[in-house]
């Protein structure tokens, strides 16, 4: 393996996780940033440009509480030349809001995506994604029954509140 390959296998990698990022916070230019312009992405619910997919998601996982995607180490089936066949394992975690009752349910998915990326203008991204959906499973979900933040946690937003977008500072002394 030269460093040619290893660079764009670091590359690929931080593509990867950037989606799976803009993903569960909800930034729909993060997303879009990890597809080439005609990059396309097929869900199955949803089949589409990366951009399209990006506005989808925006659209239609607000509905959930939260999601957490949990991205295992990309395997790389092949790099040749500025082509790189990848496929990366997902758990996804989506817990619903309660219903008028007070139940809430967590969606949990195994999954793989299934990736074409390019590199074009010296740039890693993704030219197709295929999501490839190996089980799947609902478990009631107890909001009572959960531990309670205290008001001075750093608690996940879904948007750019979210500690992620801001550089930490030096540690006070």
């Amino acid at each position: 393996m030269d460093l040619d390959e290893l660079l764009a296998r670091e590359e690929i990698r931080d593509v990867v996780k950037r989606l799976a990022r803009g993903t569960d916070r909800l930034d729909e230019e993060l997303m879009a940033s990890s597809y080439h312009p005609d990059g396309y992405d097929d869900h199955n619910s949803f089949r589409g440009t990366g951009t399209e997919f990006a506005r989808w998601v925006v659209e239609v996982l607000p509905h959930f509480a939260a999601t957490h995607h949990f991205i295992g180490d990309p395997h790389f089936r092949s790099i040749e030349g500025d082509v790189a066949q990848v496929d990366t394992y997902c758990i996804a975690h989506h817990l619903s809001r309660p219903d008028d009752d007070g139940r809430a349910t967590d969606m949990i998915l195994a999954l793989r995506y299934v990736d074409r990326f390019e590199r074009r203008d010296g740039s890693w991204r993704i030219a197709h994604r295929v999501c490839a959906f190996d089980w799947t499973y609902e478990v009631p979900f107890d909001a009572g029954a959960r531990f309670v933040f205290e008001d001075d946690f750093t608690v996940g937003a879904r948007d750019r509140t979210d500690i992620t977008y801001r550089d930490l500072e030096r540690r006070p002394d």
